[in-house]
């Protein structure tokens, strides 16, 4: 009795040993990115779902209205982007209620949006505009806090060389809400209504935040920086103001340029397509397509090769890509396919242009000021999806001219080998 109890004081001492062991970061790791990649997946797919949806719920709305109603979300979140900076930058501990707040502010204001599509027919049709558009700008506040906050824990808690992998990861989820917005909203609202759409992407919000709980219940831990210390060194210093440096002016200049880029050919393709081969929604979808797929695939690429080649060197290479797109987009006239290959250079650009801007602002800047940074990349990013559709509202919403197409397409371009000899200065 007494040898055999030894055994059982070093069996149970090494179970509690084995216990108390700490878990692999890397799972913990791999979980962030993964709470980041769906939130955005929701970010982003509440924004394109609309496209399919707006026109068919809104006919008797003029197009101009439609414009601003696709630009209220990114007029909301540029407006609240600072103040959700401001807080992951003063608060770096508690980025998990940053982000766990903006989701839940993003699922309830697009349940609220699915619930004002189910009464559509109770409301005039300005009366539902105006519901639409009140819903949209509150998407637009809970949005403002996912990608800042879920950037600064990707860069919290990852070494600089496995960053940039880790953002483009988790970009993947942009790419995908882009590419499955449309298609899974039009067939969704086809088969069980428009409102189920908006269901679903609020469903996916909440699991978002149940998953990160239940990480935080795991590991309380998981999200707190890599270097502790540094971090407490600078935190006196965290609210001192934003300094001014050239080449993130630079940087952001060229992030709102290649979005618009893209904003612009959103609305201008579809107009283009009905104009000259009669389209219609379906195939109009398909012909997107490329240009999706191209960024999802590019997205991840660009990410790790972000970690291994210069990032300024990407995003030149990316906004040559999307002067070559905006160039040849419409000076084929009818051949399909040169409108098919633009589109894929443009997909291929905004992925090289990017994914390597946002590990490119974190390295710009100490870590005291990840929360601003990011949030002046996702201001940068949506600037451009502002800028884009008011700029079609203004000159092509309602014109068949090919030659305004293709005039204010080449501008683009011309914008975009502007911005080529400033970024060596990155």
């Amino acid at each position: 009795m007494s040898s055999s109890q030894p055994l059982l004081d070093v069996a149970r001492s090494s179970e509690t040993s084995a216990s108390t062991l700490p878990k692999d970061p890397k799972d913990d790791k791999s979980t962030i990115v993964l709470i980041t990649l769906l939130g955005l997946f929701v970010d982003y797919g509440t924004l394109s779902a609309i496209i399919p949806i707006a026109p068919l719920c809104l006919k008797n709305i003029p197009q101009t209205y439609i414009f601003v109603l696709f630009s209220s979300k990114s007029i909301a979140q540029i407006l609240f982007n600072p103040v959700a900076g401001h807080f992951v930058d003063k608060h770096h501990t508690n980025i998990p209620k940053v982000f766990t707040v903006g989701m839940l502010l993003l699922a309830v204001s697009t349940l609220v949006f699915g619930v004002g599509l189910i009464d559509s027919g109770a409301l005039s049709d300005w009366g539902l505009y105006y519901f639409m558009l009140a819903a949209r700008s509150a998407q637009g506040l809970g949005s403002s806090s996912v990608l800042t906050a879920g950037m600064a824990a990707i860069s919290n808690t990852h070494e600089e060389e496995e960053r940039g992998g880790a953002m483009g990861v988790a970009m993947v989820g942009i790419a995908l809400g882009v590419l499955l917005g449309p298609p899974v909203a039009g067939g969704l609202a086809s088969l069980l209504g428009p409102a189920t759409v908006f269901w679903l992407f609020a469903a996916i919000a909440f699991l978002d935040v149940y998953l990160m709980s239940a990480l935080l219940r795991k590991n309380p831990k998981a999200y707190d920086p890599i270097d502790p210390e540094a971090l407490a060194r600078e935190k006196d210093d965290a609210l001192e103001p934003f300094p001014f440096t050239t080449p993130r002016l630079i940087l952001g200049l060229t992030t709102v340029i290649a979005n618009m880029t893209v904003a612009i050919s959103e609305p201008m393709v579809p107009l283009f397509l009905n104009n000259v081969f009669g389209y219609g929604e379906g195939k109009v979808g398909l012909i997107f397509g490329i240009q999706a797929l191209a960024y999802l695939l590019g997205t991840p690429v660009f990410g790790y090769l972000s970690d291994v080649v210069c990032k300024s060197t990407l995003i030149i290479f990316g906004l040559a890509m999307q002067a070559g797109g905006m160039f040849m987009l419409f000076s084929g006239g009818e051949e399909l396919w040169v409108i098919c290959v633009a589109l894929g250079l443009l997909g291929v650009g905004i992925s090289a242009v990017d994914t390597p801007s946002m590990p490119l602002l974190t390295f710009l800047v100490p870590p005291k000021f990840f929360g601003r940074a990011l949030a002046q990349g996702d201001i940068c990013v949506n600037l451009g999806y502002l800028f884009g559709p008011l700029i079609c509202a203004a000159f092509v919403a309602d014109d068949s001219d090919s030659e305004r197409f293709e005039g204010l397409a080449d501008l683009n371009g011309l914008a975009c080998a502007a911005m080529l000899p400033l970024m060596f200065l990155c």
